[in-house]
């Protein structure tokens, strides 16, 4: 059952979690899943050589998404190459068809403008969602999914449909199945039917059921 969308760290129990790695870093183990990408903190330098082995890496099975990816306006990177390595994981994830897992710090305008100009036919989850409940309307208005973890608004808990609500730990050591019973209580929801919506959501986006 597949409920942790995104963590650093190895799988406790093998199918539950998409771990995420770097491209050079990624070395698979047989019944866990994954995702690679080249995050917007480490554009600078070789990067090149990262995508050659990005490209590599995406082809394998156990790799269920792209990312993380994105934007973010706190690093110090060059903002103009960010974009420009996204837009090619954007058009990556679309060749290959696999999902892309997306990170972004004060560039939500800007991610829903490559939304519009791009219209991926495969599915955008920004991962580690904690911004307001404003923000979160304008991306489920274009179909970009959201994944929450450990820390987030209560108003954006409340605000986002059950059907298209994932969970993650990220860099989190709290267990995912601890982040689903709190939310439950949030929502009002039993534990177990949480964990199957939140399995069901994953599964059509990761798995195309």
């Amino acid at each position: 059952m597949l409920l942790d969308i995104h963590t650093h760290y190895a799988a406790p129990i093998a199918g539950e979690s998409i771990r995420n790695v770097e491209p050079a870093a990624f070395c698979p183990i047989e019944g866990n899943y994954y995702s690679v990408g080249i995050h917007p903190w480490r554009v600078g330098g070789r990067w090149e050589e990262e995508w050659e082995l990005l490209r590599k890496a995406v082809t394998h099975p156990a790799v269920l998404a792209i990312g993380e990816a994105g934007l973010d306006k706190m690093t110090s990177t060059n903002p103009m190459l960010q974009k420009e390595v996204f837009e090619r994981q954007i058009l990556l994830a679309e060749e290959i068809g696999k999902p892309l897992v997306i990170h972004c710090v004060k560039a939500f305008n800007e991610l829903v403008e490559l939304k519009r100009k791009f219209r991926p036919s495969m599915p955008w989850v920004v991962h580690g969602f904690r911004n307001n409940v404003n923000i979160a309307r304008m991306l489920l208005r274009e179909d970009i999914r959201l994944s929450i973890g450990e820390k987030y608004q209560l108003p954006v808990l409340q605000e986002i449909p059950l059907e298209c609500l994932l969970t993650e730990t990220d860099e989190s050591r709290m267990p995912v199945r601890d982040i689903i019973k709190g939310i439950a209580e949030v929502r009002r929801v039993t534990v177990e039917e949480l964990s199957m919506q939140i399995a069901e959501n994953a599964g059509k986006i990761f798995f195309r059921r």
